[in-house]
């Protein structure tokens, strides 16, 4: 492998990791402000001077942010692989090649996002858990979900 193929793959793994970051959770105001609100209260609780309570909050607040932002990320590229996935079934179908069950194929969709919702409900129970502030949590991943 020469010089120019070794190059040539670093700048395809970095140009893949730009794209996964290309707008990164931590550039939004409200994440940035939460930060800020974190260290100040982690500050305040150091020198006796306020509770841990306002450095619960910002932390809550960032964990769901940051939750929110990968869940959306997340459904993003599945909506393109379901999308892509679909496309090339199509093709596939139309040109004679395969024959499709379509009753055991929506039966295995309705299984599977059954399934799909009972895992994100355990999934919710131990971020409420896991998250002293349910609140700030849940407004961070409302607003990590919307996140451009």
């Amino acid at each position: 492998m020469n010089q120019h193929d070794q190059a040539s793959e670093i700048h395809q793994a970095a140009g893949a990791w730009e794209t996964v970051f290309s707008d990164p959770p931590w550039n939004a105001t409200s994440f940035l402000g939460a930060g800020v609100t974190t260290l100040a209260g982690l500050a305040a609780w150091m020198n006796d001077m306020a509770s841990p309570a306002l450095a619960r909050g910002g932390a809550s607040f960032m964990g769901g942010f940051l939750i929110g932002w990968a869940i959306r990320r997340t459904i993003k590229m599945a909506a393109i692989m379901a999308g892509l996935l679909l496309t090339l079934l199509a093709a596939v179908k139309m040109s004679g090649a395969i024959d499709l069950d379509w009753n055991a194929i929506e039966a295995s969709i309705t299984h599977s996002l059954a399934w799909l919702q009972g895992k994100a409900d355990g999934f919710k129970e131990v971020l409420t858990g896991y998250l002293p502030s349910a609140g700030a949590g849940g407004a961070g991943t409302y607003f990590g979900f919307r996140k451009k």
